[in-house]
């Protein structure tokens, strides 16, 4: 098994050597398993253009006193974890009594910095996403004080979505109580797997029977919907160890499940304990679709549990999947903290992730932007391609004519050709995955944007070039060139 970003380089390559629309075809052989030879991206979605610090920086200053065209988003980054799981790319910061305490005064600082700007207060906040990090490796007093801050300077809606994503390990009563109290109604737990000698592997800190009876101590609560993550293709996770995993979360009393594929990225520790030979090789790209496909059936098979996206399931009301299906798209997103990922019209930008250098900003009351990159022609009809592709079913037809833009003709040879390989079923104007699709939903959505970046700068921009701007490394440091860094 090599590194995603071999893979990635891999697929670079075979592309380049393709012409026009060609570029883009799937193998026709067997579409799950090889329908292309490696993932093309993490997120998917249209490049943008670099700007410079400074340059980012007065535009922020600028954009921050117009009004927002629409609803938005919030992200709130928390970058400390107690510990550092094994295939983890987000790590930033250990948790410390000190930096926690300085980093979250600094943290209401920069709720603070726009108030009354039309940028942040100009129309509601449709969902608030507490991410990391870690979260809830804060203790309970401080997540509460910077959710009922978030409530004081965000103009949330009235039904907003609040989500916390923390550990199962660090959600004691009282940090429940905290969080609901702060106004939380989503709980989105890193469950990853419930095998033991896995877990253990992945430096996870709780057992798989802790893990279960604390998530359903938690979901009895029922103020709140509470979501789990399952990552497959981890190594030894094959056959009984995943059938497991999906037994357990598919019985579960919890609102909703995300069925995540691993990535093994070069730089991780995981990938370095793997080439030592401490640990057998992750699943392979075949193996990995016969597990996704194996989720599938299992939550389909479920009467209770009913599917939001490609990759997500729910069993309850409770779980709306707002800010995980909305920040895909061209939505607003207001970012807030260490490493923290956002975009306004369309200019999408990471924060500072150098902690040191994130507090010195905000104490200086500056948006502590650290890199930005400038929509390209189209940017909003290409995001919100990529988006719906990556969602499930999609209509070109109505993407186009909400744009005026005539998209389903130029694309029809490689839908065409998806179709004959077995990728995508057409019903009237509708493009439905099939499984195959399914599991490849990421790349199909970064071709065909790349594919109708073609179209639209009538050659003006060649192949190779999308190519070489769509894949990168997908460490966090380059997370925010599509958008809001998630997991």
């Amino acid at each position: 098994m090599s590194s995603f970003e071999t893979g990635v380089q891999l697929f670079k390559k075979l592309l380049m050597k393709q012409k026009n629309m060609d570029a883009y075809f799937a193998n026709e052989e067997d579409a799950l398993h090889r329908a292309f030879p490696a993932k093309a991206t993490v997120h998917s979605g249209p490049f943008g253009i670099p700007m410079l610090w400074s340059t980012a920086r007065n535009y922020l200053e600028k954009k921050s006193h117009e009004p927002r065209r629409k609803e938005a988003l919030a992200y709130v980054h928390i970058p400390f974890c107690e510990s550092r799981c094994l295939f983890c790319m987000f790590y930033q910061n250990p948790w410390t009594a000190d930096a926690s305490e300085r980093y979250c005064r600094n943290l209401i600082r920069e709720f603070a910095l726009w108030s009354g700007r039309p940028a942040q207060e100009s129309a509601p906040i449709k969902a608030l996403y507490f991410g990391g990090g870690t979260p809830t490796a804060l203790p309970p007093h401080q997540l509460k004080e910077l959710l009922l801050a978030a409530k004081k300077y965000l103009p949330l809606s009235d039904d907003c979505e609040i989500t916390v994503e923390g550990r199962v390990h660090n959600m004691t009563d009282e940090m429940l109580e905290a969080s609901l109290e702060g106004g939380v109604n989503r709980f989105s737990f890193g469950v990853q797997s419930f095998d033991a000698k896995i877990r253990k592997e992945m430096q996870r800190i709780d057992t798989p029977e802790r893990v279960i009876r604390r998530l359903e101590e938690i979901a009895a609560n029922k103020q709140a919907a509470v979501v789990i993550d399952l990552l497959f293709g981890f190594p030894g996770q094959k056959g009984a160890a995943w059938e497991s995993d999906l037994k357990i979360a598919s019985e579960l009393p919890i609102d909703g499940v995300d069925c995540y594929q691993l990535n093994v990225f070069e730089k991780s520790p995981l990938n370095k304990r793997i080439h030592a030979g401490l640990l057998e090789p992750a699943a392979t790209l075949a193996e990995a679709a016969d597990m996704f496909a194996r989720s599938v059936e299992v939550f389909s098979a479920h009467g209770e549990w009913r599917r939001l996206t490609n990759t997500h399931w729910a069993r309850t009301a409770r779980e709306r999947n707002i800010y995980n299906s909305l920040a895909k798209g061209s939505l607003d997103c207001l970012p807030f903290g260490c490493g923290a990922g956002g975009k306004l019209s369309g200019h999408s930008w990471m924060q500072e992730r150098k902690l040191s250098k994130w507090n010195e900003m905000v104490e200086k009351d500056q948006k502590p932007v650290f890199v930005m990159m400038k929509p390209q022609e189209d940017w909003y009809l290409l995001r919100t391609l990529a988006s719906s592709v990556e969602s499930g079913p999609f209509s070109l037809k109505s993407i186009g004519e909400a744009f005026g833009v005539e998209i389903e003709k130029p694309l029809k040879p490689v839908t065409d050709q998806w179709i004959k390989a077995g990728l995508l079923e057409k019903k009237d104007d509708l493009f439905i995955p099939t499984v195959a699709g399914q599991f490849w939903y990421v790349t199909m959505a970064q071709l065909l944007t790349e594919a109708l970046t073609g179209v639209l700068s009538k050659g003006t921009v060649r192949t190779e070039d999308l190519i070489e701007q769509s894949v990168y490394s997908p460490n966090q440091g380059q997370a925010w060139l599509d958008g809001v860094p998630r997991k």
